[in-house]
């Protein structure tokens, strides 16, 4: 049983953990609580719920369990995590965009993300999209001078989002929106090379760091409201 709920454990994240717990209690179903996760992760958390449910034989103590470690883990501190994109090489264990798809499918309350360039069939664009339909709050920071079009297809792509476009001059040259960060519920906070594109996960070669410390995500969300406030990030229509 040991190893079982352990296996069960490394594919979930906290939210993740209660969400599933919530649905055991209500239908006592371990292929219903599957449904809780990202839908291309669904099918293995739920064999692995499957097996975990047997061992246990009480729906609910697995429940409680489930929350209980979902407490622990929250409460026990992660170091920088380094993701990468290109060619997957023996030993990788955190890929861009696994991370930033699990991090959007596990947001409770609001999405920060910033790109320079971005296609809607994008993981990363439909996770998005799933969020909005959880009513998520979106907050999307594009490029409007060369990527004009591209900022108008993202917003479209993501429903209730709010999309802002960088606008600043230097001795009359006009500066670009190149950043690319993810902010996840004010705690987690991904700052990468890679846009969110299908290419930047695919064919290029990128890194970033991924960290779970809510001063960072604060100071991240403080930047990005000044922009606003300082008319340097307008509303796209």
């Amino acid at each position: 049983m040991r190893a079982d709920l352990a296996a069960l454990v490394g594919l979930l994240t906290p939210s993740e953990l209660r969400r599933v717990a919530a649905s055991l209690e209500a239908t006592g179903r371990a292929r219903r609580a599957a449904r809780e996760v990202a839908p291309d992760r669904a099918p293995a958390v739920g064999v692995a719920l499957a097996a975990v449910v047997s061992s246990f034989g009480n729906a609910t103590a697995l429940a409680a369990a489930l929350r209980v470690i979902a407490d622990a883990a929250e409460d026990r501190p992660e170091p920088p995590v380094v993701v990468w994109s290109g060619p997957q090489l023996q030993g990788d264990s955190v890929r861009t965009t696994e991370a930033i798809v699990r991090l959007i499918d596990d947001a409770e309350e609001s999405v920060l993300a910033s790109t320079y360039s971005g296609s809607s069939g994008a993981p990363f664009v439909q996770a998005l999209r799933r969020a909005a339909q959880r009513k998520v709050a979106i907050t999307l920071v594009v490029d409007v001078v060369e990527r004009a079009e591209t900022a108008r297809a993202l917003a479209h792509a993501v429903p209730r989002a709010t999309v802002y476009g960088y606008h600043h001059e230097v001795r009359g040259q006009v500066g670009l929106q190149h950043s690319k960060i993810l902010v996840i519920d004010g705690r987690f906070t991904l700052v990468t090379s890679a846009n969110l594109s299908v290419a930047a996960v695919e064919r290029h070669l990128e890194a970033g760091v991924l960290l779970d410390d809510p001063a960072v995500a604060s100071r991240v969300s403080r930047r990005v409201a000044d922009l606003v406030a300082s008319a340097h990030l307008r509303q796209v229509e």
